[in-house]
């Protein structure tokens, strides 16, 4: 059963009248299609979220019977509300010369890492390499976690809970900040091997350059009196009570501390306010990927312990959401 029939039997298992549909940016240009063929073979009324998606922790509110979630896996310790999350065929693994790419930037004893896009091609990866001499690890997940071997952008559990095991890992995908979390925590090589462009890298200096930019962060907020922590609206972003321990830290050492709720944070939406330094208990990548578009400097939790001195920079931490 494909999974837009395995949709349509749950629609009339529901006797839902209106479906919502909720899409990465990515994959966008299927929205129209995909609403079409929805309402014509269920006779249903479509309502597609123009809002952006980041993943199974940013499910929309919509006033509709079933929300189809697409392009990410169910978070298994959250506990969804008339939600089906539609599971997207991945690519076909049609060359491993990526693979042969990356080869002889492994150590010997290697784990494999990747998102749920590219979840089932981990089994013959992992055969190739050991068919070359490694010895490949992949580690299972936590609970927030739904596959073997898959990272998000802020839990990393399929790494280093084979951390002994192994002497480096080995990331299938492209882009730089779910692996990026590995090579700040784990003081191991993290190579790339990126499907689309049948390269391979090692993040070395991307983690060496994304250090540089949290400690200059961190210098900027040093002398920072009045912080505001930011609070996650969305079902698997939200960290009150981090964010209420936070501020009375922050009280404990003579400083001022309010708290902001929001949805999605962007540079423009926290204009105007008057506050020294930012702290993110949202998606960890906020203060990652976007550092050079905010005005105030943006910290992560771990790093504002150390601005307070709380925390040693030599302990630095990535910023990681558990269950």
């Amino acid at each position: 059963m494909g999974e837009t029939d395995r949709l349509l039997e749950v629609i009339r298992g529901r006797n839902a009248k209106t479906v919502g549909l909720q899409f990465p940016v990515g994959l966008r240009t299927k929205a129209v299609e995909l609403a079409r063929e929805i309402e014509s073979r269920a006779g249903v009324t479509c309502l597609v979220s123009a809002d952006p998606s980041f993943g199974a922790c940013d499910v929309a509110e919509m006033p509709v019977d079933l929300i189809v979630h697409l392009g990410h896996a169910p978070m298994p310790h959250l506990r969804y509300n008339r939600v089906f999350f539609y599971d997207l065929p991945g690519p076909p693994l049609a060359s491993l010369a990526f693979i042969d790419a990356a080869e002889p930037l492994l150590p010997n004893r290697v784990g494999l890492l990747t998102t749920t896009q590219f979840r089932h091609w981990l089994p013959p990866i992992k055969d190739h390499l050991e068919r070359k001499g490694h010895v490949v690890r992949i580690g299972e997940p936590d609970r927030r976690v739904a596959y073997a071997g898959q990272v998000l952008g802020c839990d990393y559990h399929t790494a280093t809970v084979v951390e002994k095991d192994v002497d480096g890992y080995l990331y299938i995908g492209t882009g730089d900040f779910h692996p990026l979390g590995v090579a700040i925590l784990v003081d191991k090589p993290v190579i790339v091997a990126d499907p689309e462009r049948g390269t391979a890298r090692d993040l070395k200096e991307v983690r060496d350059r994304v250090l540089r930019q949290r400690h200059a962060a961190i210098a900027r907020a040093h002398d920072a009196q009045t912080f505001g922590i930011l609070v996650s609206k969305k079902i698997g972003q939200g960290r009150m009570d981090m964010a209420l321990g936070l501020k009375a830290l922050a009280e404990k050492h003579g400083r001022q501390a309010s708290l902001f709720l929001m949805d999605l944070v962007a540079p423009d939406l926290l204009q105007g306010y008057r506050v020294d330094a930012w702290v993110n208990t949202a998606c960890p990548r906020i203060a990652i990927e976007d550092v050079l578009q905010y005005k105030e400097p943006m910290l992560t939790p771990q790093e504002f312990e150390i601005v307070l001195g709380e925390r040693e920079w030599t302990d630095y931490r990535f910023d990681e959401i558990r269950a």
